[in-house]
């Protein structure tokens, strides 16, 4: 299962944060990005709980982040 992390970060903490999460167990890729948000994260995982482990225990937990926004990727029949 994959999943794309939207992530608000604090001013001045973009650098910290993504060198952070760059290294987690499920995050295979992370940008940082123009827009409303500041780093797009790509997490895979066997399954949804395996992602929503990643963000709520493991992300949430990263100094700086103010918040977090999840995309499930779906397959279309």
């Amino acid at each position: 299962m994959k999943a794309f992390v939207l992530i608000k970060v604090e001013p001045g903490k973009v650098r910290e944060v993504l060198e952070v999460i760059s290294a987690m167990r499920a995050v295979v890729e992370a940008y940082c990005v123009t827009g409303p948000d500041d780093i797009i994260a790509v997490l895979e995982s066997d399954d949804a709980k395996g992602v929503s482990e990643v963000v709520i225990a493991d992300l949430h937990d990263v100094e700086g982040i103010r918040g977090t926004d999840t995309r499930i990727v779906v397959d279309l029949p």
